[in-house]
């Protein structure tokens, strides 16, 4: 795997694991870039070019799998707001103590 490749996956990855989206969407951009040029560069009857494919495809399975997950566990961290609210007293109004007068 040329090494260009290897450094834009690790940095997805990290991206994905950080839930950094809008870098995630420019690596992913990036990853596939490099992946076409890579296999643009190859003989057409390279078996390089079925390995680019298939890592691609795992990566962005991967990706989106991870990004799907986090999103549904936000939802469900949104969902038990109310519930919370429950306990959580509600504020009062605190009377102004301060005058200014001119």
């Amino acid at each position: 795997m040329p090494e260009a490749l290897s450094r834009i996956e690790k940095e997805l990855r990290r991206a994905v694991e950080n839930q950094r989206y809008a870098e995630v969407q420019r690596l992913v951009l990036s990853f596939c870039e490099a992946a076409e040029a890579h296999a643009r560069a190859l003989p057409p009857a390279d078996l390089r070019i079925g390995e680019i494919a298939a890592m691609t495809q795992e990566v962005l399975l991967w990706t989106r799998t991870m990004v799907q997950s986090a999103r549904e566990s936000v939802v469900l961290q949104l969902r038990q707001i109310p519930r919370a609210q429950r306990y959580i007293p509600a504020l009062t109004a605190i009377p102004a103590n301060l005058r200014l007068d001119v």
